[in-house]
């Protein structure tokens, strides 16, 4: 039996590693966690449970860090890392560094088992795929196998690893689940469109657990773990009826519980959102991007119309299911006056809660390639962290991006009253201020609050630790004994 020590440098419940863990543990395989930010002695747990492997799942913000821990982890530890996720998938240069021995590319939970057996019986593992080996100095780069085609062929991911280690994610009021694997589209700033290329069998990128598959897992979990709330994290929680018409009578008559997803708006009609509504959905969320429809069809790919937005917004209120839209400001050519109609818009469809982020150049994503922005695809990692943040700031600059920035903090604000709405061309000229911060993460925490009826001492609670872990930028920290 082989051991694996998954480390966690965000506080997210990540459906990655619980899939992989779920699918070790199935097999045979000892599987632990440890997310940083909750931990002392980090380096006293990994001698205690002395693992045969050591995984990092990162995003491109957490890159610098992770390679700094692993640093520190080697320094201590002849225990060979690998390093997995998004970021990973699409700039396995990180190798290089010394202290990763394999890469990750796409889906792990073949490639990590086949390198476990490897490992515990002395085989060559030099060959396998999905994965970049680094061997006596060598890098092997071996290509990305087929996906999963059936997902219900998998073990239920894993939520134990959260749950019995951490009260934070035991006793969150919302248990998340994932019910799909993949996405048809190819927005320009979303990585789906890299990925689905990674694949010799991309025609079955999208992918969804069967009604069977996936209600026994939810119930599986909330047997032991009680929820107020669920929580669907797919990109087109709502994109196929026929497995929404199986599936939704199902899940309000054995689980019952109020849940919220997400999905295309335009992709919506009468017949899905009627079956959203009597299977309990209360908040459906979806991507709104920009007002300007010249720059959502041609600058980030979003092939939707004012009136199909308009129309999904107003058939979901209908029924009475409230609208959260995503928003995206600084993108490659907007202006502030863009960015402005945004918020205008989203005042005149009355979404019931906005949500916006800072345009980031990931890896993997079109927008990245096309502008030949090569923040994200360094494989070194420098002394001080210059990490990626959704609400902090852009990496990509241009002419308004000071003020699209300000107008991110009060976004918010200014969708909700009108006074702040008319302030909003002179505060945006206005110099940063940490106090554009502080409304932000208020105003923020206070509509999600209201969205999922989270109580104030929930709200303190849960948006403390949010903030210290993934709002405020922090330099990577070696861990100590």
């Amino acid at each position: 039996m082989a051991k694996v020590l998954f480390i966690q440098l965000n506080e997210y419940e990540l459906h990655g590693i619980e899939a992989l863990a779920g699918e070790l543990k199935s097999r045979g395989q000892k599987v632990e966690l440890l997310v940083a930010f909750f931990e002392k002695r980090l380096l006293q747990k990994i001698k205690e449970f002395s693992p045969d492997l050591i995984g990092f799942s990162l995003v491109s913000a957490e890159r610098n860090e992770a390679v700094q821990w692993a640093r520190a982890i080697k320094s201590h530890f002849h225990i060979p890392i690998i390093f997995g996720g998004i970021d990973p998938t699409f700039s396995p240069q990180i190798i290089n560094d010394p202290s990763v021995d394999f890469v990750c590319r796409g889906e792990g939970e073949r490639a990590i088992l086949q390198l476990l057996e490897a490992l515990e019986q002395g085989k060559d593992y030099l060959e396998i795929e999905n994965l970049w080996i680094k061997k006596d100095g060598e890098v092997y780069q071996n290509p990305v196998g087929g996906l999963i085609e059936n997902l219900d062929e998998l073990a239920f991911p894993d939520k134990e690893i959260y749950y019995s280690r951490y009260s934070y994610y035991r006793n969150y009021p919302i248990k998340f689940f994932i019910a799909s694997r993949g996405c048809p589209f190819a927005c320009n700033y979303c990585a789906n469109q890299g990925l689905k290329q990674l694949y010799p069998n991309s025609s079955h990128y999208l992918r969804f657990k069967s009604p069977d598959y996936l209600l026994e897992e939810i119930k599986s979990v909330l047997k032991k773990y009680p929820a107020r709330t669920i929580g669907f994290n797919d990109d087109l929680f709502s994109y196929n009826l026929s497995w929404m018409e199986q599936v939704l009578p199902r899940y309000r008559k054995e689980i019952g519980i109020p849940f919220f997803c997400a999905g295309r708006i335009d992709l919506l009609n009468e017949d899905k959102v009627r079956l959203l509504k009597e299977g309990g959905c209360y908040s459906f969320w979806y991507g709104l991007e920009s007002a300007n429809p010249e720059h959502r069809e041609k600058i980030l790919n979003r092939k939707m119309s004012e009136e199909k937005i308009k129309e999904g917004v107003e058939l979901l209120h209908r029924f009475g299911i409230s609208t959260q839209s995503y928003n995206i400001l600084n993108y490659p050519g907007e202006t502030i006056e863009d960015g402005l109609k945004t918020l205008d818009l989203n005042r005149k469809l009355k979404n019931d809660f906005v949500v916006s982020s800072l345009f980031q150049p990931f890896p993997g994503t079109k927008l990245a390639k096309t502008l030949g922005l090569n923040q994200a695809t360094s494989s070194k990692a420098p002394d001080k962290s210059e990490d990626f943040s959704y609400f902090a700031f852009s990496p990509f600059r241009q002419k308004d991006t000071q003020k699209l920035e300000n107008l991110h903090k009060f976004f918010i604000l200014g969708f909700r009253s009108k006074w702040v709405r008319r302030l909003l061309p002179a505060l945006v000229r206005l110099p940063k201020n940490p106090l554009f911060d502080i409304l932000f993460l208020i105003s923020f925490a206070i509509d999600y609050a209201r969205v999922h009826r989270l109580s104030w001492k929930e709200t303190i609670k849960y948006n403390i630790i949010h903030i210290r872990t993934t709002y405020l930028r922090r330099r990577a920290k070696a861990p100590r004994r």
